[in-house]
């Protein structure tokens, strides 16, 4: 059995990667959520480190699937890549903190709040560091996370859209109600330091390099080997639709599931994969544009999603598939698309 699913796994990574990535992000995240008793600090702290699993699973499968496909090792000294790990795992380590903190009730001690961070910090060093691993495919799936690629005006464009488009989004509706163009964005001020750690924080935990060096590093460029990158778009969209789930059953109890998964979020993925695609195959630039729409929740109440700014996402990844022509296969040589070795 054990050999089969090899094989198996061999002749057909990328159904291995998206059945196996669902698979690990339901059988962690659904015991989290409905069968981890939270009346007592143990049941809460299993179903914490139980959910960091879970949003880890694009990635993590990835590198398991690329290890068994391409299985060739060729030996990192340790101390090298500790070099990389240990710096990265700081780094991390204290945005996790100031993220708990943020949310935390306030008699909970920052030590407590370290302690609790410090296993999840190794997730981002652990991938990082793979950038430099031995292993030739895997070091090549994630080299663009440290060696980016593609101009810099993709990576303003990846940083600068969900905000730009959210304030203009918000004048268009003022000015139609005959409102004050930004009457609260003298708040944003207060907020800098809020939406600076949650982009961060996005970044390294709960969007960035976790999902998108999996989606776009593994699925992504496999997918634009055999189909156009609209199509590959969709198909990416209607997993990650699945996998999302766990969290929709909750984030969307109240309701508007339909308008953002299955309505806006397409219109994103498009714009995901034209960023990935214009970039190069840049894991740095996708994992840049989903933090930055991320790090708009902080400011909802400022600058609320509106109709006109989704009128605007839609024009804007309308424009992209015409100009990039993204009906047609990208050439075989684009470094977007998975080579074969």
């Amino acid at each position: 059995m054990k050999g089969s699913l090899k094989e198996w796994i061999k002749r057909h990574p990328l159904e291995a990667y998206f059945a196996l990535g669902i698979v690990l992000c339901f059988a962690t995240l659904f015991p989290a959520i409905y069968l981890v008793p939270q009346g007592h600090i143990s049941g809460q702290i299993f179903t914490f480190y139980l959910g960091r699993i879970a949003v880890y699973s694009p990635i993590i499968i990835a590198i398991f699937v690329t290890r068994i496909i391409c299985p060739g090792i060729k030996r990192t000294h340790f101390t090298q890549r500790l070099k990389i790990s240990f710096p990265v795992w700081l780094i991390a380590l204290i945005i996790h903190t100031a993220s708990l903190k943020q949310t935390a009730p306030q008699t909970v001690p920052l030590f407590g709040l370290i302690i609790l961070s410090i296993p999840v910090a190794i997730l981002p060093a652990w991938v990082i560091s793979s950038a430099y691993s031995g292993i030739d495919s895997i070091r090549n799936m994630l080299v663009t996370l440290v060696k980016p690629r593609g101009k810099l005006v993709y990576y303003l464009i990846a940083l600068l859209t969900f905000p730009v488009i959210h304030i203009v989004g918000s004048v268009v509706t003022n000015i139609l109600n005959g409102s004050a163009l930004l009457p609260q964005m003298s708040q944003v001020a207060n907020l800098w330091l809020t939406i600076i750690i949650t982009f961060f924080s996005v970044l390294l935990f709960s969007g960035g390099i976790n999902e998108e060096a999996g989606w776009r590093g593994f699925a992504q460029i496999r997918l634009q080997a055999k189909y156009s990158p609209i199509t590959s778009a969709f198909i990416l969209w209607f997993f990650m639709v699945i996998w999302h789930i766990p969290y929709d059953l909750i984030q969307y109890a109240g309701g508007g599931y339909l308008t953002v998964r299955i309505g806006l979020y397409t219109v994103i993925t498009i714009l995901f994969t034209w960023v990935y695609n214009r970039t190069g195959g840049s894991i740095l630039a996708v994992a840049i544009f989903h933090a930055s729409m991320n790090s708009m929740n902080p400011l909802v109440g400022i600058l609320p999603i509106t109709t006109a700014g989704n009128i605007i996402f839609v024009i804007f990844a309308i424009a992209v598939v015409l100009v990039d022509r993204m009906w047609r296969k990208l050439p075989a040589g684009h470094p977007a698309v998975y080579q074969e070795t």
